[in-house]
């Protein structure tokens, strides 16, 4: 009898590569766009430490002489209705848009990381009231719930960055709860749960560098939005107090004089614009590939 022949085993046949993804890694070659945005970002804070002492120029000093002033050596980008000089403003505003903007992210990601990463790691009663007050503040539009904070807080700096804070802290609990939430099955975090190490510093070493980056990301939008959101309080008369200089409130004064004048609102908001587009820009360079399942990255 004839042994049957043997079956050949099919070789299976090689899935095409995936397509190369497109987000850089961080510390990669600056784009153009990314470095004009870190020279932009350079060149305003170190414009509104440096300029306006070496100028000699007050911003809050007025000139009869000076009114609607075109752009010139004495006024390099043009005076106000006043014959207040808009660069010496505008930088000005500068120094309130960047404390409010930075100071009110710190913030909101001192007490919204820690409270995402404990809600994630913990679970249960913990996050299910985490998420309730999580829910209650998003379920409020965030610039409509700064408005009424400022408008009950009161006209200042610190009222201001208390106003943006509450609506923004919730967003880095949801975001760093969904990064942690991706690393509680990985080995390492189980290793280090079995030589029972306190959860504190599992947050600390494990937990939070592989989160930063998504962190770093989101922080630096926020800081464009929080300056958005302070421009817009300071433009309805609500933020800080009108005597000092913001970008909003320099809108707001020229929008009178804007078909007759348009540097009036024209300079301000080349600030606002150049500023928060620089600063989405820089915060494509901590987007970068990688599984969070098993802290690999590409």
């Amino acid at each position: 009898m004839t042994a049957a022949a043997p079956v050949p085993t099919p070789v299976p046949t090689p899935e095409p590569a995936p397509a190369k993804r497109r987000r850089r890694r961080r510390g990669g070659r600056w784009t153009i766009a990314e470095r004009l945005s870190a020279g932009w970002l350079v060149l305003l804070v170190g414009g509104m430490l440096v300029l306006p002492t070496l100028r000699g120029i007050d911003p809050l000093d007025i000139g009869a002489e000076s009114r609607f002033a075109k752009l010139g050596p004495e006024h390099w980008l043009g005076a106000d209705n006043l014959g207040r000089d808009l660069l010496a403003r505008a930088l000005d505003g500068a120094q309130v848009s960047v404390l409010i903007g930075v100071g009110s992210v710190l913030i909101a990601a001192l007490i919204g990381v820690p409270l995402g990463m404990l809600s994630a790691y913990y679970g249960g009663v913990i996050a299910a009231v985490i998420s309730f007050v999580v829910d209650v503040i998003l379920a409020f539009p965030g610039l409509v719930l700064a408005l009424g904070l400022a408008s009950f807080l009161g006209a200042s700096v610190t009222n201001v960055m208390i106003a943006i804070t509450v609506p923004m802290f919730p967003v880095f609990v949801r975001l760093a709860r969904a990064q942690t939430l991706a690393l509680l099955e990985t080995e390492y975090l189980e290793a280090s749960e079995v030589i029972g190490t306190p959860v504190l510093s599992i947050m600390r070493r494990d937990v939070l560098p592989n989160i930063s980056e998504a962190i770093l990301a989101f922080g630096f939008v926020s800081i464009g939005r929080a300056i958005l959101i302070e421009g817009s309080l300071s433009f309805l008369g609500i933020g800080v107090p009108r005597t000092q200089p913001t970008w909003g409130g320099m809108i707001n004064e020229g929008r009178i004089y804007m078909t007759t004048d348009p540097l009036l609102i024209l300079v301000p908001g080349a600030f606002l614009l150049l500023t928060i587009l620089s600063l989405n820009l820089i915060s494509d360079r901590f987007l970068v590939d990688g599984d969070p399942a098993t802290g690999a990255r590409a």
